[in-house]
């Protein structure tokens, strides 16, 4: 038996997500990047909003944040178990992620994975902060 059909059509990170009572989602905020004073830095909290295509039944979700050295920065990444109900298309995810300990600057990204199969990435950049300080030190 193939696989059900699973596809990702949106994958954001955003300041806050909320999900309305007709399942319309709001994302706030939506950004690629971040950017920090020093390293290690923790992201205080963020949202992950995933908009999927989806046969109707079970499916099994997790999502993982990749340093640019291929470290994965969630030692627990959240596993969700979305339900799609008969006669519908799209199906939508919101995390709530808090804590982020981020101790590289670069390109990361977010990872959506159904089992082993990746289902898309979206990135986000960690910048260091400017400041007239450094820039004196130069």
């Amino acid at each position: 038996m193939a696989d059900p059909r699973l596809e990702l059509h949106s994958l954001v990170a955003c300041d806050y997500a909320l999900t309305a009572q007709d399942g319309k989602i709001s994302a706030i905020g939506i950004f690629g990047q971040i950017t920090v004073n020093r390293l290690p830095s923790v992201q205080g909290r963020f949202f992950i909003v995933a908009v999927l295509e989806a046969d109707p039944g079970s499916h099994q979700l997790s999502l993982q944040v990749v340093s640019p050295s291929g470290q994965p920065l969630l030692p627990r990444p959240p596993t969700m178990k979305m339900e799609v109900p008969p006669n519908t298309t799209t199906a939508n995810i919101v995390a709530d992620v808090k804590g982020l300990q981020v101790r590289e600057l670069g390109r990361h990204r977010i990872e959506l994975r159904a089992g082993d199969r990746v289902l898309g990435t979206t990135p986000f950049n960690v910048n260091l902060a400017w400041s007239q300080q450094r820039a004196g030190n130069a």
